[in-house]
């Protein structure tokens, strides 16, 4: 399953480079969305900027019933997300593992591009699943739930760039 998402963001380039590629960001970001037991894992700054998080997420949508026999999931979800960029081309990926997906791959390429409000995002996801017949309907699923919540996610990063 493939879609895109741009995130616009409004303040100039130089501002929101500074923001992505503080390691404070994500995680703050992170507790800003209600997010629970936020924790840096790994970052490493320089010219291949990275940083990995483990928090806990609510899902925005009901787990389809054909779905819930495959994945064993609660209230909360426990979610690892690695954010990579390689400044110098604003270039980057996003990396999502949800333990009660372990079927399924989610990653984003990322471009980070001058836009006429300041700058934007462009993101390229794609949500693999190798569960045989229904992998498909799992991945749509998953595209709903990370689509669904991209409003919330870009309101607290422009709300935290004011701070940059």
């Amino acid at each position: 399953m493939e879609f895109t998402a741009d995130q616009v963001l409004f303040a100039p380039i130089e501002r929101v480079e500074k923001m992505y590629w503080d390691h404070a960001y994500c995680p703050r970001k992170y507790r800003e969305l209600g997010l629970k037991d936020v924790e840096v894992v790994s970052a490493s700054p320089g010219p291949k900027y990275h940083i990995t998080c483990r928090f806990k997420m609510k899902p925005s949508i009901e787990v389809p019933k054909f779905a819930q026999k495959f994945v064993g999931i609660g209230d909360w979800l426990n979610v690892i997300q690695t954010d990579s960029w390689t400044p110098a081309t604003r270039k980057g990926r996003l990396d999502i593992a949800i333990d009660a997906f372990k079927s399924v791959k989610i990653h984003a390429d990322m471009s980070l591009e001058p836009h006429p409000q300041g700058a934007v995002n462009r993101m390229r996801f794609n949500i693999e699943c190798s569960i045989p017949l229904i992998g498909g309907q799992l991945a749509k699923f998953l595209a709903q739930d990370i689509q669904s919540k991209f409003a919330d996610d870009c309101a607290a990063a422009n709300k935290i760039l004011q701070d940059y």
